[in-house]
């Protein structure tokens, strides 16, 4: 299935997707998914995957809505892009993320 769209590079042991358009993924062991901040959500009989996450404001942590997407490596994907504009916003808000190197277009 559609289920690991996003990349097939960086699988992890558990079949999961840990790298995506450029972006280092977040895993949870505790989330249904698989990725931190990423729920699973039915809508009218349709799997859909919602994506929030804690970002600091700049005086306090607050819940961010990302959105919902197709695929659950989508929704890691706009979870990880969120922290790492948050985490180059400054110290406070630092979190363990960046850009995945990769090779120029030939």
């Amino acid at each position: 299935g559609a289920e690991a769209e996003g990349g097939e590079e960086g699988e992890a042991a558990a079949g999961l997707v840990t790298e995506s358009e450029g972006y280092r993924l977040h895993l949870s062991s505790t989330g249904s998914t698989g990725y931190l901040g990423v729920f699973r959500r039915e809508d009218c009989g349709r799997l859909k995957f919602v994506a929030q996450v804690s970002l600091h404001d700049g005086h306090r942590m607050r819940l961010t809505y990302l959105g919902v997407f197709p695929t659950a490596v989508k929704a890691a994907v706009a979870v990880a892009k969120a922290k790492l504009r948050s985490s180059s916003g400054g110290p406070s808000a630092a979190v363990q993320v960046g850009l995945v190197p990769t090779a120029p277009p030939r």
